[in-house]
Formats: structure tokens, C-alpha cells, sequence
């Protein structure tokens, strides 16, 4: 049994670490593999310990293969060991556990079989790396203890989502007490640790930070981390964390890598995109004059980026983007300048402001198409000139058409049963479908759980079905489960949102 709390690994435990997981030296030393009968050379990193012994040393079969174990209690058992076709050793020393490596012989002289390959690598290298063995067996991942599996999510100390942030805890608390009352994942309990973190001022990273670099913490899942959604998840990456299904409004950085942030459904970047196809095929414009318009801060920049390079996949080129202050615009000379220049398409990416501009677009008869994200709308938006009927389009990742009846019914027999009440039912939901797909990942892993196994399996999810969402995909390259978004329109007449046409996925290539 693995110690609850083991000590970290030492300097040597780490490189010996880098030696078997990696097949390199971390002192830039050559280590070489030797593989079967011919003993071709190879590189180290290309017939590496942990790719055939695993993680926890206790090997898998595999392809008609049936790696030995090698932990260390195992190797030092002192009535030796018994292998297919009669061969026999006692037991090993570190000495004779060097040679077996280097020279490919058990303690009795007998050849390893064929598949085992020898390594060729210094001897400051191979201590190392027998340092590590030595730990090997109870190094597991952070948060795995013996009958549990820490998991934590992110909170907002105060301001406006930190009443979201409760909602979200309340939910996926009540979720995984019903997991732990049928046993948990493989006989461990699931333990949910909400913490605040500050949200303002300079130590609000900071604060996140040290949150995030907890030791004992499997995944985080769950979090609310709209407004430092980008931050949030390069510590994720940073601090090699799972962080599923945050609560956000960007998803991962397009110039960054992104292994370890889970998005449950698209960000703005993608939404504005799947504005932009609906546009181009179902109201079928033909190269319109498109202006965007918001405060002209960096997330205007890239959503304008990302408006651009979506039209010119339809050829559309004419685009012009312009940032203004909604304290200080003066709205009849900006509609004037902008119907002047030609401009039928408007990509509106600010909070506020859209009601006077559109009021002094009427007073000119000028009404362009408008577009904007569904997470941008306020309550104004019902309010607007009925002379834009049939003209206004919004983007949102997910809809309650979405929702089946079953999964309806399993999440209100959930509120009832923990006495919960709706507090925000749309992040409420969004945090049980992240605690799902938690669930999900940690079940298809199975017993033998690392964060890198983990995330192996989400990546092999496809059209998961939440019951409460559009069907969730992952894969190697394809962090975004429902990459894509519904289009509704606004019904001004008749003070309604009414969804039209067909869901748009945006491509991962995109």
C-alpha cells in the first residue's frame, strides 16, 4: 500500500524519474536501448521503462507481451522469482538489478527474454535511475491516496460570480455524494475541495496560483474562471493539472499550447466564428461590409482576428474594426460614418451601449446586421427598435433544446433530493456536466489512474452524451467538447428569443 502522504521525490529520484519516463539523461548524457535478438541501437527515449512497465512498475500485457513487475518489494522478494519456461533467479540486489539492465541477465546468469531491451548510459545515470525504482511503486499522481481522489474547484471570493460559484460547488458536491454512495470509482471515494480565491486586484493571481499548486490535488473541475480565463488555464499547464470544465468565457489561447484545460463548450473566439458561416449560408450574404465594433482591448483584437480569418473563408474581405468608449460616444455621428462607409454587417462585442447606437441607426434609416455573442446580452436587448426585426443574430454554445428529458429529470431529482435550490441554472448545469465528464475519464482510466492516463481516456470521448448538452467530444488535438454554437434571433415584436437553423460546428482546424 502506497504511504497516505509520501515524501517528495529527492534530486536523484527526479532525474531517475526523467530517465525512465523519458529515456534521457538529465545531464545530457547519451543513453542507448538495445532491442531484440539483433539488439538494434536506438535512443533511450525511444524504448523507455515506463512505456512497458507502466507507471507504477507493476507492467501490462500487451500485443501477446507480459512486461515483468519491477517495483521494488517486488524485484527484492527473498524467495526469488519464477518465469515462463523454467527460467529461476533469486533475488535481485541493486547490483545485480544494474546488471540485468545493462547487460540484459537475471541474478543467476540467465538471459532476460528478447523483448527486454538493454540500456547503455553512465553510471551517474543508472544509480539515478535505481534511486528511482527504489520509490517507484508509492510515486503516484497528487491526490490519489488509497481509498480517495482529491478534487478541487476554484471560486470567486466576492463580486458577481461568486453566487455562480456557490451554485456550481452545491451541485457537483450533491453529484459526487451520489458517486460515493455506490462505491466511488473503483472503491475510491471522490473528495471535493471548493476554494475562494480573490478575483481583483494584484494578488489575485497570485492567489490562484498557490491554489493551483496544491501537491495533493488530482484535477480541478468545475471552476469559475471568467475573467482570468486565460491565466487560470496557462497554470493549469503549468502546474501539469486536468482542469475540466471550467466556467469561461475565452477558451484556450489560439498561439498556445493547451494540454490540460478540458472546455466544456466554445468560447467567444468560436462563436463569433459560427456567426460569421450563418451569415455566409443561411442568410447567404454576398461579400458584405462588415465593421466590429467594442472597447478595442486585447479581446477585441483577437475576436477580430478571429472574425477576419473566418470570412475570408467565404471570401469576404472588406472588414474594418473600430473601439470606442460607450461613456463618451457620440452615437448619430458614428451610425453616420459607418452607413456612410457602406457597412451592412455590425459585430457588436461590447456589454453596453448597443440600444443607443441602434436607436439613432433608425433615426437614419439605417439598419445593418447585428451580431453578438449571447454571453455580451443584456436585458436592453428586448428593447431595441422593431425596425430590426429579422436582423439581429446572437451565438450560444448551448440551448435548453439541448436538454433531454431524462437528463432534465436526473438534475431536478438531484436538487430535490439535496435540497438544492436553482441558483443560475446554466452555470449550475455546466458544473454537473464537468463533474460528469470527470466521472467518465476516471471510470474508462480504471484502476490504474495517473493524471496521464486520465487524460488519454477524455481524449478518446466522442459524442458523450451529458443529457444536458450538445454531445461532448475530445481528441488529441481538440481541447473544446462542443465546439460550436446555436444561432438565436431576436424577436423584437414579440419580446422573444427564437432560435433558427441548425447547429453550427466550427472545425478543429480552424
Amino acid at each position: 500500500m502506497r504511504p497516505l502522504l509520501a515524501p517528495p521525490l529527492t534530486p536523484q529520484e527526479l532525474r531517475g524519474k526523467q530517465i525512465y519516463f523519458e529515456g534521457t539523461s538529465p545531464g545530457g548524457a547519451k543513453i542507448k536501448a538495445y532491442i531484440g535478438k539483433d539488439r538494434i541501437a536506438l535512443p533511450g527515449s525511444a524504448a523507455t521503462c515506463g512505456s512497458c512497465h507502466g507507471s507504477d512498475g507493476r507492467g501490462r500485457p500487451e500485443a501477446g507481451r507480459i512486461p515483468s513487475d519491477i517495483t521494488w518489494d517486488h524485484l527484492m522478494k527473498p524467495y526469488g522469482h519464477s518465469h515462463p519456461l523454467d527460467r529461476n533467479h533469486p533475488a535481485f540486489t541493486e547490483a545485480s538489478l544494474k546488471r540485468s539492465i545493462l547487460n540484459g541477465n537475471d541474478p543467476a546468469g540467465n538471459p532476460l527474454e528478447a523483448s527486454m531491451p538493454t540500456y547503455s548510459m553512465s553510471l551517474k545515470d543508472i544509480n539515478d535511475l535505481i534511486a528511482y525504482l527504489k520509490r517507484l511503486q508509492e510515486d503516484f499522481d497528487p491526490g490519489l491516496e488509497e481509498k480517495s481522489i482529491r478534487i478541487r474547484t476554484l471560486l470567486p471570493a466576492g463580486g458577481r460570480t461568486a453566487a455562480i460559484g456557490q451554485g456550481m460547488v452545491e451541485v457537483m458536491a450533491a453529484y459526487f455524494e451520489e458517486i460515493n454512495s455506490n462505491g466511488g470509482i473503483y472503491s475510491r471515494k471522490l473528495k471535493l475541495i471548493a476554494a475562494p480565491y480573490e478575483t481583483a486586484g494584484p494578488s489575485a493571481l497570485a492567489d490562484a496560483t498557490r491554489l493551483m499548486d496544491d501537491e495533493n490535488i488530482f484535477a480541478v473541475v468545475g471552476a469559475v474562471i471568467a475573467g482570468a480565463d486565460r491565466d487560470m488555464a496557462e497554470l493549469a499547464e503549468d502546474k501539469k493539472v486536468p482542469l475540466i470544465g471550467p466556467f469561461s468565457f475565452f477558451s484556450a489561447d489560439p498561439n498556445a499550447l493547451n494540454e490540460f484545460t478540458f472546455y466544456l463548450f466554445s468560447g467567444l473566439n468560436e462563436q463569433v466564428r459560427a456567426l460569421v458561416d450563418f451569415a455566409a449560408v443561411e442568410l447567404k450574404l454576398d461579400a458584405p461590409r462588415i465593421a466590429v465594433l467594442g472597447r478595442g482591448d486585447a479581446h477585441q483584437k483577437e475576436l477580430q482576428t478571429a472574425i477576419t480569418e473566418q470570412c475570408e473563408i467565404h471570401g469576404w474581405t472588406s472588414l474594418t474594426g473600430y473601439s470606442f468608449d460607450t461613456d463618451s460616444l457620440d452615437t448619430a455621428a458614428a451610425v453616420r460614418a459607418l452607413k456612410e462607409q457602406g457597412v451592412d454587417c455590425l459585430f457588436y462585442l461590447s456589454f453596453r451601449g448597443l440600444k443607443p447606437l441602434l436607436e439613432a441607426a433608425e433615426a437614419i434609416n439605417w439598419r445593418p446586421y447585428i451580431f453578438l455573442p449571447g454571453a455580451l446580452v443584456q436585458k436592453e436587448i428586448l428593447g431595441l427598435p422593431v425596425g430590426f426585426q429579422k436582423k439581429i443574430y446572437l451565438s450560444y454554445p448551448t440551448l435548453p433544446s439541448d436538454q433531454t428529458t431524462a437528463g432534465m429529470s436526473q438534475f431536478q431529482m438531484l436538487l430535490k433530493k439535496h435540497e438544492l435550490s436553482v441558483k443560475h441554472l446554466t452555470s449550475q448545469i455546466s458544473a454537473l456536466v464537468a463533474a460528469k465528464i470527470l466521472v467518465e475519464g476516471l471510470k474508462r482510466t480504471g484502476k490504474d489512474l495517473s493524471r496521464e492516463k486520465f487524460m488519454r481516456s477524455l481524449e478518446k470521448l466522442y459524442e458523450f452524451q451529458t443529457g444536458l448538452t450538445p454531445l461532448i467530444t475530445y481528441g488529441p488535438n481538440r481541447r473544446i467538447g462542443a465546439r460550436g454554437s446555436h444561432i438565436v434571433t431576436v424577436d423584437l415584436e414579440n419580446k422573444n428569443f427564437t432560435p433558427i437553423g441548425k447547429w453550427i460546428e466550427i472545425p478543429d482546424s480552424t
